[in-house]
């Protein structure tokens, strides 16, 4: 006799005015199972799990939990049913302290008061579970969207949850991070937990899931067994197609000038900072989290300035103690939180692609015309395939893929020299990432260059033209395109010389 379900989902649809975001779709998840769902941004993913979670309900479909039929119509409703749901987007409060995060809706009282020291204590309890060396009464303001992403998973894992609902768990992880979540899922697997797994890292779902499943354009593709879904194939059933050149191919002729350079570059959190990035070139940034990775595209575009040292510009010394002086200077800037530090959430997908351009304009520049008009920047937005409805929309109804395009235009638009991109395709599915690195292969053999820090090692292996990898705060070496994950993780942990390095240029 087959087990029932602990989650069965059966002909679920739904209709948004003008789009069928869900038709007919059937998904299950067994006790003691981890699931995987596939597909592009837009396939349906979010919005299957919003309604298992009650923050929509199904036009048509049942949902039923252990066999027993329910009726979601509230999150609340839905975590009283064992049902938690870690999503993509955060939702912390960044003036609460995690312990305080971590217990919103849940507080521990004590003869009628909040219980803080049985809070903090328990709050910790999950950290150190998450492997987070976090402080439960930091600010979480202060914390970086990796430690943030780890909050979110300890504040899920208090419910103490029987259905999981992990939405990119690890896209803000570095690698060290992403394994250690990786073995806590196989822990809760073992603890007889249902979890349903999303995730656009191939090689992730391939190796926690047991089953796959692939949603494209609101409709099942299939299920299928771990072992009968091959990365190729998953590929091919989210996008219609293969993706034979998902990276692009390295240039043919060396790079150019020096755009940009830094001899003995020091601040609060880096040293000995030295390298250079020329025309035509990507330079990737590695390290775990708290390498100073983070910290160093900060540095270049004046949020946290060196102190010491000289940055040069196209041969020219510069002091950038701002971001705006960063723009001025030719250097552009897609930071790793998009929400937080990039958007205007309730302007329009134009407005937002047109902020930087908007904001460095002369005092006598004409706002509808040139590069600033409507059209142009329109156009823009057409070529990076950023779907919306209407560019007229405000950007927070779009996805988070398509967030991340038109941010990318505002700084195409912009014609900077030099763009340092932060986990540009955090939470982007395969075939924007693919238009993505297209992109940025374009920017640079236009002439410009390009330094990207990820946390993604496959990402900067396929992309970049040389990788800096960073330890503590400098830079513990660097390797060529095409280098192993493992020598990149040895210089990450401080156990391996580094290679020696061209002299500066």
């Amino acid at each position: 006799m087959t087990a029932v379900p602990a989650l069965d989902m059966t002909g679920i649809s739904k209709t948004f005015p003008g789009v069928r975001a869900l038709d007919g779709v059937d998904f299950d998840c067994r006790a003691g199972e981890v699931h995987a769902i596939c597909g592009e941004n837009g396939a349906g993913k979010s919005t299957l799990m919003k309604i298992l979670g009650g923050s929509y309900r199904p036009d048509v479909g049942e949902v039923r939990l252990n066999g027993r039929l329910m009726h979601l119509t509230h999150p609340r409703q839905a975590a009283d049913a064992g049902i938690s749901i870690i999503h993509q987007e955060l939702s912390l409060l960044p003036y609460r302290t995690v312990a305080e995060n971590i217990f919103m809706g849940r507080e521990l009282a004590r003869f009628g008061l909040l219980d803080r020291r049985q809070m903090h204590k328990r709050a910790a309890e999950l950290l150190r579970r998450v492997g987070a060396d976090i402080d439960p009464e930091a600010q979480v303001s202060t914390l970086s969207i990796a430690m943030q992403q780890l909050v979110e998973i300890a504040k899920a894992l208090l419910l103490d949850a029987r259905i999981l609902v992990m939405d990119e768990p690890t896209a803000a992880l570095d690698d060290r991070d992403a394994r250690n979540l990786l073995s806590l899922i196989r822990g809760l697997k073992e603890e007889g937990v249902a979890i349903v797994y999303i995730s656009h890292r191939m090689p992730e779902v391939t190796a926690i899931a047991d089953r796959v499943t692939v949603l494209k354009d609101g409709q099942k593709i299939w299920t299928r067994a771990r072992y009968a879904a091959p990365i190729p194939e998953i590929i091919r059933a989210m996008v219609g197609r293969d993706l034979k050149d998902f990276y692009p191919k390295r240039p043919s002729s060396g790079p150019g000038k020096v755009l940009l350079s830094v001899e003995d570059g020091a601040n609060a959190a880096l040293r000995d900072i030295s390298f250079d990035v020329r025309a035509g070139e990507i330079v990737g940034v590695a390290g775990l989290e708290d390498s100073g990775k983070a910290h160093l595209a900060q540095a270049l575009v004046g949020d946290e300035p060196f102190s010491v040292g000289v940055m040069r510009v196209n041969g020219r010394p510069m002091s950038i103690h701002s971001p705006r002086q960063a723009t001025r200077a030719g250097i552009g800037y897609l930071p790793g939180d998009r929400k937080r530090d990039a958007l205007a959430l309730r302007q329009s997908v134009r407005d937002n692609a047109l902020l930087t351009l908007r904001s460095m304009a002369g005092l006598f520049s004409r706002p509808q015309s040139g590069v600033l008009s409507p059209a142009a920047i329109d156009n823009r937005l057409r070529d990076m395939d950023v779907r919306a409805a209407d560019f007229g929309q405000e950007i927070q109804t779009l996805s988070g893929g398509n967030q991340q395009k038109a941010i990318i235009v505002r700084w195409l638009a912009q014609a900077s020299d030099v763009l340092v991109f932060v986990e540009p395709t955090r939470g982007i599915d395969i075939a924007a990432k693919a238009a993505i690195y297209q992109v940025m292969r374009a920017f640079a053999e236009a002439g410009r260059g390009i330094v990207v820090v990820s946390s993604d090692m496959p990402e900067l292996i396929g992309i970049a033209d040389r990788i800096l990898v960073m330890h503590r705060g400098r830079i513990a070496g660097e390797l060529p395109r095409g280098a192993r994950e493992e020598d990149v993780m040895r210089l990450s942990l401080g156990i391996a010389e580094p290679e020696p390095r061209e002299a500066f240029a």
